[in-house]
């Protein structure tokens, strides 16, 4: 059953509506389309269409089973309780048209504005904490449902009904995972991933101080390869906030640990944190 107040769609009729493909160029080539869907100008309400091309010739095995592995979560746990980090969502799993392309699965997602878009400059200290607090809920639901996102970045955060949800599960994973698959994207990737260690609590504390970081300093962390990367954060990285934030730099050092069992435990411990030690 498709999650709540989202506008469901006929997949025998996708061709009839007018769909605008937004894909960014590089992701064309690993067979990704997304499309997005004005429903109502006056409300401003849209839709994006994720899904990809059936031509998978030249599509990586990690391009072909990330959208499958995303539809299946959503699948699995959009309606249990505690979902509350899902948007409104429509999953469609059998062949359908835009245009003169053919498909076969797509997952729908309601319209939502990046969460992190707002400047932090703007705001007080105690508004700030609260922008970090809405963030921290729904990846302690996920937690609490025994999975991790795995790939944390600052546009996987969306606002919707004055609620925080996450979006791109297409790398999820139980915590228990011992997978060691390299997909993380390097900006965000903790010391002990370059090392080969598996994705865990820890790491995805980490992921999230550095947006956390990057949304507080407006600067983005810069490397010019993987090698550079794994350098700048397993050694070279001393995060530093401008004076304006100094009551989170405890914080934010904690989150970035060099070493994970130096970091926080989990994200409800980051959430305890700014609670109780951010005046």
């Amino acid at each position: 059953m498709p999650s709540r107040n989202i506008l469901l769609l006929n997949s025998a009729k996708l061709h009839q509506l007018d769909f605008q493909l937004k894909t960014k160029a590089r992701s064309l080539g690993f067979g990704r389309r997304l499309y997005y869907l004005e429903v109502n100008p006056e409300t401003g309400s849209a839709l994006w269409l994720k899904t990809q091309t059936l031509d998978f010739s030249d599509v990586s095995q990690h391009a072909q089973t990330g959208l499958r592995c995303e539809l299946d979560f959503y699948e699995a746990c959009g309606e249990q309780e505690g979902r509350t980090f899902m948007l409104p969502h429509q999953i469609i799993r059998k062949p359908f048209q835009i245009g003169n392309k053919s498909f076969n699965q797509a997952l729908i997602l309601t319209d939502a504005p990046a969460h992190f878009d707002v400047c932090p400059k703007l705001f007080p200290i105690q508004e700030i904490r609260q922008h970090m607090l809405r963030a921290l809920e729904p990846l302690i639901s996920l937690q609490e449902l025994g999975y991790l996102h795995a790939d944390l970045k600052r546009e996987h955060f969306v606002i919707y009904q004055n609620r925080v949800y996450l979006i791109d599960f297409e790398q999820v994973q139980p915590l228990n995972s011992t997978s060691q698959a390299m997909n993380a994207t390097p900006r965000y990737m903790a010391p002990e991933l370059f090392q080969g260690q598996a994705k865990s609590l820890q790491s995805e504390v980490y992921a999230l101080g550095i947006i956390f970081f990057e949304w507080l300093t407006g600067q983005r962390l810069e490397a010019t390869d993987y090698q550079d990367w794994a350098l700048l954060h397993c050694q070279h990285f001393n995060p530093e906030l401008p004076t304006q934030f100094q009551a989170l730099q405890s914080f934010i050092q904690n989150m970035l640990r060099k070493r994970s069992r130096d970091r926080f435990s989990d994200f409800k411990a980051v959430k305890q944190a700014l609670l109780t030690e951010i005046a």
